[in-house]
């Protein structure tokens, strides 16, 4: 049954959002682009198809689209939605030095955790180790690209010192494949011809992630812990 629109504005305010319904926390955020029979109809829809907010902030545009009801409008704000909950996120990395990967992690699962496409995003950082910069590739499912020289390419244009890779597995599967280590042995390689150190590849699911620079293998041979 659906709750009046003061009767969620009350729940929002009494618990601090923490009471709400997924589907009323995306007809409430929908509800700013449309009338609210619309909006308590697309929430539904949404939440039948993908189960918890964070799968259906992690969906893409083409994907959201062909939902029923779904419009333009709603895409949008549930682009902005995601947007601003990164920016938090991002915002931290920007000013303050990533010394563990509490934060980092946090960012990733947001980005990229929840995606249904193999997504890899590159992280650029400064000597103090703040984010100066990122770039994201989205494939196909269940491969993404990479582009290591283009990544190499913009690491200089950034002036940035270390470089972190991640990406994200769609199956939920945290152990990184055959195809993960060698794409971390030739980007490693490449970077250290330049002066850039990689200084970790970062597997993201939305429950967990797996780090190479803390979870080194000797067949990998990558030498991330030297990055200090």
């Amino acid at each position: 049954m659906n709750k009046s629109k003061e009767e969620i504005e009350f729940g929002i305010l009494e618990s601090k959002g923490k009471a709400l319904l997924d589907r009323e926390i995306m007809e409430t955020f929908l509800s700013a682009v449309h009338e609210r029979p619309q909006a308590q109809e697309i929430a539904k829809n949404l939440v039948n198809t993908y189960t918890g907010v964070g799968r259906i902030l992690g969906r893409e545009m083409d994907d959201l689209k062909v939902i029923e009801g779904v419009t333009d409008s709603a895409v949008a704000m549930i682009m902005c939605v995601k947007e601003t909950l990164e920016r938090v996120l991002r915002e931290k990395l920007k000013s303050e030095p990533i010394m563990d990967l509490q934060g980092l992690v946090k960012y990733l699962n947001v980005s990229i955790g929840h995606s249904e496409r193999e997504c890899v995003k590159i992280l650029y950082l400064n000597k103090r180790r703040q984010l100066i910069g990122e770039e994201s590739y989205i494939g196909e499912m269940e491969k993404a690209p990479v582009y290591i020289k283009e990544i190499i390419r913009k690491a200089l244009i950034k002036n940035a010192t270390l470089v972190i890779m991640s990406h994200n597995h769609p199956g939920g599967r945290l152990e990184p494949s055959e195809e993960d280590q060698e794409v971390t042995k030739s980007l490693a390689a490449a970077c250290s011809t330049v002066s850039v150190r990689l200084f970790d590849h970062i597997v993201i699911t939305s429950g967990g992630y797996f780090s190479f620079r803390g979870n080194v293998q000797k067949s990998i041979r990558v030498k991330l812990r030297d990055c200090k």
